[in-house]
């Protein structure tokens, strides 16, 4: 039986095929997951800064706070919950936007980001009097992790002075927040900026991929 020889050019192709290409994808596998959940993170002196995993400073906290729902009930932010937050806030000097923004809410963020709990506090409406139609039963068809709460107008100043919230000057709102599941800020969105808006689901997506175990270290394999 005459043995056949693999051509030179074949034997390239072959060592391509088993090695170069794979250590490529493993290499471009790798890059990825470095880069996901990289989000900004605000630090103590309310800046944004670049999250470092290895020895990080002390970043800034949101105070816990407790809220009623415009369902007679309570809304909890706890330390320690281990939950994405959005907290968006609502003042009552720009009412005729609150319908639209729950629908945006509703339609365009939480739909592509259901693992998120989100808070939208209105200032100084308890009995819903301001509203055309109450939102109550479309928030329940959307998420049962979406909470409607009212705030009086201190309470209201505290959770956004503690939020680091300045009124937009654009958009006469307050932008959207986003919230770790260590309590740290992660963004400030402003929802008149089409592509920012849209991607906040996608924040949330690398926020949720930072608490997905890191590769161990070569140290670590070989002990």
């Amino acid at each position: 039986m005459v043995e056949k020889k693999i051509s030179s050019p074949k034997k390239k192709l072959l060592y391509v095929g088993l090695f170069i290409l794979p250590f490529l994808i493993a290499m471009g596998l790798i890059y990825i997951s470095v880069n996901l959940g990289t989000l900004p993170i605000m630090n103590k002196n309310g800046r944004f800064v670049k999250l470092k995993y290895k020895n990080p400073p002390e970043y800034y906290t949101i105070p816990e706070f407790s809220l009623p729902t415009f369902n007679d009930d309570t809304v909890h932010f706890r330390h320690k919950d281990s939950v994405l937050y959005m907290i968006t806030m609502f003042h009552k000097e720009n009412v005729k936007e609150w319908e639209k923004h729950v629908l945006y809410i509703g339609g365009k963020i939480i739909k592509r980001a259901n693992n998120i709990r989100v808070i939208s506090i209105f200032e100084n409406d308890p009995k819903m009097s301001i509203w055309e139609e109450s939102p109550t039963e479309y928030v329940k068809s959307v998420s049962n992790k979406w909470f409607l709460a009212h705030a009086s107008e201190s309470e209201f100043e505290t959770i956004k002075n503690n939020l680091k919230l300045k009124l937009n000057d654009s958009t006469q709102m307050y932008d959207y927040v986003l919230v770790d599941k260590d309590e740290h800020i992660r963004a400030h969105c402003t929802i008149n900026d089409a592509k920012v808006a849209r991607d906040i689901p996608k924040m949330f997506k690398l926020l949720n991929n930072q608490y997905v175990p890191r590769k161990l270290d070569i140290k670590q394999i070989k002990k």
